[in-house]
């Protein structure tokens, strides 16, 4: 193509200067040659069809296809569309209530119940077919059933009074004997009921509290352990004895 214009440039220049009717050749400066060589040159590639406008044609490159926007969001990294199925399903999961280790050693009494100033232990149990509490308090067990119960201080340790609101604590206490199932306790509004026991206990003052459970008579004919365990909102603990 180049070619083509440099030819063609030189012929309508040779014209040029033999037209003239039999003139004399004017002779042109070097600038007024430029002119007409870059005259001559366009007016050729402006009638040139297989040419773009000006001089010559330059194609850009191809540009690489890019993925639309929105494709690009939708289109997420290998693996971690598995990644957040797993994190919804971990959320979605609800959590199973604590529990302390199951050794038999357990925690505390005092530490299960977190009374501040006060100090609670198991003393003994005894087992009653009823439990009376003063003259107009009675309690009778089933036909069948005996009363097993559980004894507990309640000793302030410190040098001021202490509070104790255990009914607002709402304990829920289990009893297991001879590893048989689990029983829970009566709750009843007996003043040493551990379970809705409310009271001041003076420094060196010690309170004795009860946990009463009511069982097969059989079973309680003959126990050879017992274990215990209290449940406060989403804790359980297994109670050393």
């Amino acid at each position: 193509m180049k070619k083509f214009i440099k030819k063609g440039t030189v012929l309508i220049v040779t014209a040029f200067f033999l037209v003239g009717c039999g003139d004399e050749m004017v002779t042109l400066t070097e600038s007024e040659e430029a002119v007409v060589v870059n005259y001559s040159a366009g007016t050729l590639a402006k009638h040139n069809m297989h040419q773009q406008e000006g001089m010559s044609a330059v194609y850009p490159k191809e540009e690489e296809e890019e993925l639309p926007v929105e494709e690009e969001e939708k289109k997420e990294p290998e693996g971690q569309e598995g990644q957040e199925t797993e994190e919804q399903e971990s959320a979605g999961q609800e959590e199973a209530p604590k529990t302390d280790d199951e050794s038999s050693s357990g925690v505390s009494l005092t530490e299960a119940l977190a009374v501040p100033g006060l100090e609670f232990s198991y003393v003994d149990y005894s087992i009653h077919n009823n439990y009376k509490q003063g003259e107009h308090f009675s309690l009778d067990a089933a036909e069948g059933n005996t009363f097993v119960i559980l004894n507990v201080n309640m000793t302030n340790t410190g040098t001021e009074a202490a509070s104790c609101d255990l009914l607002g604590k709402q304990p829920i206490f289990t009893l297991k004997i001879n590893e048989e199932a689990g029983v829970k306790n009566e709750v009843t509004m007996l003043e040493n009921d551990l379970t809705t026991y409310i009271g001041t206990i003076e420094p060196g003052q010690t309170a004795a509290g009860i946990l009463l459970f009511e069982v097969s008579a059989s079973v309680a004919e003959n126990i050879s352990s017992l274990q215990l365990s209290l449940q406060m909102g989403e804790t359980v603990s297994n109670i050393n004895m």
